[in-house]
């Protein structure tokens, strides 16, 4: 039965990449990393980082990964849909979703091993019904492939695997998420301070794992950027020191408790304080997640993406949680254990809606997708992509035709002599009162609005509205 709900994990992680295929800004570098590594190989030059580096330098280790083992279905995949690059988008998102699924399995065994049967496969329920995590699992973020570290060490942790856990711990941190010390930090003291790890042992592992993982990376990212460099010592330096990040965006202290717990838990958050009064054996993992969470709560740029790390740590405080009243719902009233049942219906409900919106999140990839089903095949034109469609969509592996330019120069302003150099434009809705007398809308993609009352029917609807517009160059403008 067990194996059955495992699989319903990996059915619900590749649901969420068919239906949201495309990615935002901030999964950008990874995704075009992927694109690169698999179609430019070791011509870095043509490599996107060259032209857009971003903010602070990324890592390529979790890209080229995820590249390496999607390679052989990419390459099967290009025989039969050699000009249908997308595809190999939906490849290695699915390939990165699977390598979550498979970290997280191997957390649930541990647990099944420790706590028992009905523990893990109230995890493994609880985490299916929720949104952000399987959300989050495809999407190709240095959190996600820092998440499938965290989860090994969980794992390793859990089983008393010491050495192991402080490997995969090193990785974790050194190479893509250095806030994962937090977590993972307070985990090393608690066995510390238990006497279940030595000192002796620590230093036998840290320091080799620090030095391999820190030479890993400066090693193979140092090829990547033609420069010396450790990319997550840069993003450090760059989130904490000089707390840039801030540009981005601050939120009160409380944020994380009160607003992005909330909506990673959905339903089961209850749950949490059940498993936590119920089971003492429950604080040995809440401990950490409150910590981390409350730590990470002193810098001001705060994103849910930032702790998702804690979520199976809460996740499995929760699953104890149903497990003391499935043990005990003969001696409870039946409206307890139903109501149990109901969280988890209540969370997978509000997953659907969640998705649904979801769904009008990406109008650059939508409009991108349009604009190569406008134009007839043999056709060879210049596109420009805006910032607006290049930030919710648009990316390396959309770009189906190799005889097409593509373009996404920044700093041209709207309307300008420079724009009127390409035949087609992907813009922002709101731009379009500088193309009206020279272009025409020959495609439109809408997106998220609002959420709205409803006067019938279902109580709510959302309300959506242009995002992206492709633009036609008119035939009058034509250079002759």
């Amino acid at each position: 039965t067990i194996m059955v709900i495992d699989l319903l994990l990996f059915v619900l992680c590749v649901a969420h990449v068919l239906i949201c295929p495309y990615t935002k800004v901030e999964e950008s570098f990874n995704l075009q990393a992927m694109h690169d590594v698999l179609y430019h190989g070791t011509n870095i030059d043509e490599y996107d980082h060259t032209e857009f580096p971003g903010v602070v330098p990324r890592t390529f280790l979790g890209a080229v990964a995820v590249s390496a083992l999607s390679y052989p279905l990419v390459s099967v995949v290009s025989i039969f849909f050699s000009t249908e690059k997308i595809v190999s988008q939906y490849i290695v998102r699915i390939v990165l979703g699977i390598s979550v699924c498979l970290a997280f399995i191997s957390y649930r065994k541990a647990i099944t091993n420790k706590l028992g049967t009905t523990v893990g496969t109230a995890l493994v329920l609880v985490t299916s019904c929720q949104f952000h995590f399987l959300f989050y699992s495809s999407r190709p973020l240095p959190n996600t492939f820092a998440l499938i570290l965290v989860l090994l060490a969980l794992r390793f942790w859990v089983l008393g695997q010491h050495g192991h856990f402080i490997w995969a711990s090193g990785v974790a941190v050194v190479v893509f998420r250095f806030e994962v010390a937090l977590l993972l930090g307070i985990v090393l003291l608690m066995e510390l301070a238990g006497g279940r790890l030595g000192v002796r042992t620590l230093l036998l592992h840290l320091l080799p794992a620090g030095v391999v993982c820190l030479g890993m990376t400066i090693f193979v990212d140092s090829f990547f950027w033609k420069r010396w460099l450790w990319p997550e010592g840069e993003v450090l330096w760059f989130n904490t020191v000089e707390n840039k990040s801030s540009k981005w965006g601050t939120s009160p202290f409380w944020w994380y408790f009160a607003s992005a717990l909330p909506r990673a838990l959905l339903a089961s958050l209850p749950l949490v304080f059940w498993g936590a009064y119920r089971d003492r054996r429950s604080w040995a993992f809440l401990i950490p997640a409150v910590g981390f969470v409350a730590l990470y709560s002193l810098l001001p740029h705060k994103e849910l993406r930032f702790i998702m790390y804690s979520v199976p740590l809460f996740n499995l405080v929760a699953a104890m949680g149903y497990s003391s009243i499935w043990a005990n719902r003969k001696k409870l009233p039946p409206l307890v254990p139903l109501g149990a049942l109901g969280t988890l219906l209540s969370s997978f409900c509000m997953t659907l809606g969640f998705l649904y919106v979801s769904m009008y999140n990406y109008p650059g990839g939508e409009a991108f997708r349009a604009l190569h089903a406008i134009v007839p095949m043999g056709t060879q034109v210049t596109v420009h992509v805006g910032v607006e469609p290049a930030m919710t969509g648009v990316s390396r592996f959309g770009e189906l035709r190799s005889d097409w330019v593509y373009s996404k120069e920044e700093g041209l302003a709207p309307g300008s002599r420079a724009m009127m150099r390409y035949q087609y434009l992907l813009v922002s809705a709101t731009e379009y009162g500088h193309y009206a007398e020279s272009h025409d809308v020959v495609g439109k993609a809408k997106g998220f609005s609002k959420i709205v009352l409803s006067g019938s029917g279902f109580p709510v609807r959302q309300v959506l509205e242009d995002k992206v517009l492709v633009l036609r160059r008119r035939k009058s403008l034509e250079p002759s």
